[in-house]
């Protein structure tokens, strides 16, 4: 049955939990690299900015080498299925909505991170689509990211809306005309945001009125 309405999800401080796991698969680069650890909130700040160098801030370099990114990428995935967790009540909310709306992820990190973890999770059957920054020219603020789900999913924007806990998903939602709801309990801070959930059942009840 055709269903009307898209959700798209962000992915790390939105539904997974996994700011521990990344940051130490960071500072484990940072360590062959002879550079001091970083703190798990630091990481949280940058990802979550706009207009963040990022090599450079957590490798020292201008580029991501792909030494570095193959040493991230071992690491990631060996030890994050431990480190990494859902929400709370995240998988009975994707149980729902999943009845009444497609859903899908638009996630910077690269889209075989983000099946990996959502596999891992026990919820990837609930996704119609995932996009991750690996599959577009820009990835979020741009909106591309939301463009691409959309044509995949045959989902007009007014009948579309982003769930996401950065001003980079905010940004991304408003970029390509769509509604957007901040989720309060993530990594992120808004001062802009008109709708905000501070958690899983505000969320629940919020889009339950969109769709």
């Amino acid at each position: 049955m055709r269903k009307e309405a898209s959700i798209i999800f962000d992915m790390d401080g939105t539904l997974i939990d996994s700011s521990a796991a990344m940051t130490h698969s960071v500072n484990y680069v940072r360590n062959t690299l002879g550079l001091s650890p970083i703190a798990k909130e630091f990481l949280e700040y940058h990802i979550n900015q706009p207009d963040q160098h990022l090599p450079k801030i957590f490798y020292n370099t201008d580029e991501y080498d792909p030494a570095h990114r193959a040493l991230f990428k071992d690491h990631y995935m060996h030890f994050s299925p431990s480190m990494i967790a859902l929400y709370p009540d995240v998988r009975e909310m994707l149980h729902v909505l999943s009845q009444k709306a497609y859903l899908s992820i638009a996630t910077n990190a690269s889209d075989f991170f983000a099946r990996h973890m959502l596999e891992k999770m026990g919820i990837i059957e609930h996704f119609s689509a995932i996009v991750g920054a690996n599959n577009v020219a820009e990835p979020k603020p741009s909106p591309l990211m939301v463009y691409r789900l959309m044509d995949e999913l045959g989902s007009d924007p007014s009948k579309t809306i982003l769930v996401g806990d950065s001003i980079k998903d905010e940004l991304a939602a408003s970029n390509a005309g769509i509604n957007f709801i901040f989720a309060g309990w993530g990594y992120g801070t808004s001062e802009t945001a008109s709708v905000k959930a501070h958690n899983i059942h505000e969320l629940l009840s919020l889009l339950n009125t969109f769709i």
